[in-house]
């Protein structure tokens, strides 16, 4: 199998399996996420460790359990059960500390940094998703499914964009082949991609879906560059091999591990 096939079909499963996380149930979209979260944080640690990080990868997977939960049950408005939750995440990262003095590491801060550095970059931004997906308490999946299409949509048409007409570099240091010309192919697009869908769906106005589109490319692009510089640092082209012919989990999500926060942040303040 080529690997443009390859590409093809690994691609139109990761799509469909987003959509059907989305849309089916909000149970599914939990349980959807905290897979993605997980296999996201493996992958961080297992990077890091190419530069002899050792992050604490089992205390680690308790408090993204944690986390992801808390943010879960405030988002089902379960502020009793959440509070609980955040107490054994405390202690969960009181013993991410108290671990690295047996481990007899040669970088302890460095490994504990790299530890809770995980959590904040994977498992918070996608344990978002569970906030995105309500209006006011009620199931709305397009706003987070929106979010999808615009950062597919940027990512696409920078692409294309940027191989038909990119010239000028707009991060050589970190993304050489990333260029001016594919970031404005992409942001166009990605507007015109906000209007389309603010015709089907009623959830917010089309301003709201223009902000966000906005907020996906600018963001998007940000949080492009910040794995392309991790990655850069320990010397690895991509995240893992789950995903044939698009490497990992993190090369697929990395646009959204920035954007699903400031999404977040506009619904709360202004929507």
């Amino acid at each position: 199998m080529n690997n443009l096939l390859k590409r093809a079909i690994t691609g139109a499963i990761y799509v469909l399996s987003v959509i059907a996380a989305i849309f089916i149930h909000p149970i599914i979209t939990a349980v959807y996420f905290l897979i993605i979260a997980i296999i996201g944080l493996w992958e961080f640690y297992n990077i890091a460790g190419k530069k002899n990080i050792m992050a604490n990868k089992i205390t680690a997977m308790g408090l993204c359990l944690f986390t992801y939960a808390c943010v879960l049950l405030i988002s089902e408005c379960e502020f009793q059960s959440a509070k609980v939750v955040t107490c054994f995440a405390i202690l969960d990262i009181l013993l991410i500390f108290i671990n690295e003095l047996y481990r007899k590491s040669e970088n302890p801060f460095t490994n504990i940094a790299y530890t809770l550095m995980g959590i904040i970059y994977v498992v918070v931004p996608l344990a978002l998703t569970n906030m995105i997906i309500k209006t006011d308490g009620k199931f709305s999946p397009m706003i987070l499914m929106s979010v999808f299409i615009f950062a597919w949509c940027n990512d696409t048409f920078a692409y294309l964009t940027g191989m038909k007409f990119g010239k000028h570099k707009l991060f050589e240091r970190i993304s050489p082949k990333k260029t001016w010309e594919g970031w404005v192919g992409g942001f166009l697009f990605t507007i015109i991609a906000a209007i389309i869908v603010s015709h089907f769906s009623d959830a917010l106005s089309v301003i709201d879906f223009i902000v966000i589109a906005v907020i996906t490319s600018v963001i998007g692009t940000f949080g492009d560059l910040v794995e392309s510089m991790f990655k850069r640092q320990v010397g690895v082209k991509d995240s893992g091999n789950i995903l044939p012919g698009h490497g990992g989990i993190l090369d697929r999500f990395d646009i959204l591990l920035l954007v699903l926060p400031a999404v977040w942040l506009y619904l709360n303040l202004f929507c």
